[in-house]
């Protein structure tokens, strides 16, 4: 388990050259994304649904980066980008390709994996983006000009 985690780490780091990510979020971003595989491995250990694996798995990656980008002052589409790769179904499309030349008729059930693992991830971004555009205000949103 230890090393899928650090190969999820090294895995986003490495990610982040490709996206030019500025060098001082790199680590951080790695972080993120090595936090949310943990979080996902812990919770298909206990037998958890997968897409629901990855939608928990993915809120704590967005909320890891919607808290960073807040400190660091960046966009946060520089730590949920690189942080959601190690949750990306990558596999699952490697499957429905491989079944399909075989025509094993496992192929539906690869792709229905595959989306609600996709969908799982897109959800938990925006439900955790929502909820801080909900609860968390800008400086400038309490301000109110009173001449």
């Amino acid at each position: 388990m230890l090393l899928e985690i650090a190969g999820s780490f090294l895995a986003v780091v490495a990610f982040c050259f490709i996206l030019n990510t500025p060098r001082r979020h790199i680590l951080f971003a790695g972080l993120t994304g090595a936090a949310g595989w943990a979080l996902y491995l812990v919770l298909e250990m206990r037998l958890m649904n997968t897409g629901a694996a990855t939608f928990i798995s993915g809120c704590l990656v967005s909320l890891c980066a919607q808290l960073l980008a807040r400190f660091l002052k960046t966009p946060v589409t520089v730590f949920v980008i690189p942080g959601i790769l190690p949750l990306v179904p990558g596999a699952g499309m490697y499957h429905i390709v491989d079944s399909m030349l075989r025509s094993d008729g496992m192929t539906s059930y690869y792709v229905t994996q595959t989306l609600v693992a996709a969908g799982m991830i897109a959800m938990s971004i925006i439900v955790v983006d929502g909820l801080f555009r909900l609860f968390i205000k800008k400086k400038g949103d309490f301000y109110v000009d009173r001449r």
